[in-house]
């Protein structure tokens, strides 16, 4: 009589959630690209694919150290975690992975808060997640995804890899009150390559969303009728103010988000 192993009782109990998890975890684990996942595995709809990225955040391990989120739009859910391995802080950040040439970040703000806000049954209010906001950090979130052509695939199969999500520099802490009101925060980035003599380049920046809190609300009712709360000490993303900039690596960068103050970073692969 053949008795199956450990391992094969366990791809026998494993779910379809659990198997396409286990793959986009070993794609993250291994640095390699996959295709995509196999048809029987695919996410049919945003639910399926927000199922499959808890069961990345469950295999992972690894603590949520800040979301990224924006307003929802129809047929899509912009929620996913950033963790903590991946978080940079400093003036250089060293990217893992095979030599590149560039880095695709998007200029963001980061909200740390400083109160959790645990699940619940009542929705939370503007004001109560205003209230839980403390410190705001100019930021850089970095891309990049497990699958080789993501442009290929349904937002379901993206959303299930964390929506292009590959890391996060937190920056300078600006002034809070700047950063995190409910208007408009339109900023001005200037990218200096010092190194190479090049002169800045100036973006008109404008939130997606047009305001960095109205989404940080959503996130946080979206996640509370789903059994998961917010933590003190997590940042959360919002958009980009100048959609997707390819960094050059081995310079010396600074980027200026308008009077809130300048973050400076330079890429080493």
């Amino acid at each position: 009589m053949n008795v199956p192993s450990a391992t094969q009782a366990a791809e026998v109990i494993a779910s379809p959630r659990e198997q396409a998890a286990r793959i986009l975890v070993t794609a993250r684990r291994k640095g390699e690209l996959v295709g995509r996942l196999p048809v029987e595995l695919l996410p049919a709809n945003v639910d399926d694919g927000f199922a499959i990225q808890q069961e990345v955040s469950h295999q992972l391990g690894g603590r949520i150290a800040a979301w990224k989120c924006a307003l929802p739009q129809p047929g899509k859910i912009i929620a996913a975690p950033i963790y903590d391995a991946y978080i940079h802080r400093g003036d250089v950040c060293r990217m893992s992975g095979p030599p590149r040439a560039f880095v695709r970040a998007e200029p963001e703000l980061a909200l740390l808060l400083n109160r959790d806000l645990p699940t619940r049954r009542d929705a939370y209010s503007e004001a109560e997640v205003l209230a839980a906001l403390g410190h705001t950090h100019l930021a850089l979130e970095l891309l990049g995804s497990r699958y080789s052509h993501p442009e290929t695939l349904t937002f379901p199969e993206l959303l299930a890899d964390g929506l292009f999500n590959a890391g996060l520099v937190i920056g300078p802490r600006v002034n809070p009150v700047a950063g995190a009101t409910l208007a408009d925060l339109p900023v001005e980035l200037d990218i200096s390559l010092a190194s190479v003599g090049e002169e800045a380049v100036t973006f008109a920046g404008r939130h997606p969303d047009r305001s960095i809190l109205a989404p940080i609300v959503w996130l946080t009712n979206f996640l509370r009728v789903r059994g998961i709360g917010l933590h003190a000490g997590q940042a959360v993303i919002t958009g980009s103010y100048a959609g997707v900039l390819e960094l050059p690596i081995g310079c010396e960068l600074r980027v200026g988000f308008g009077n809130l103050g300048t973050l400076p970073i330079t890429f080493l692969s």
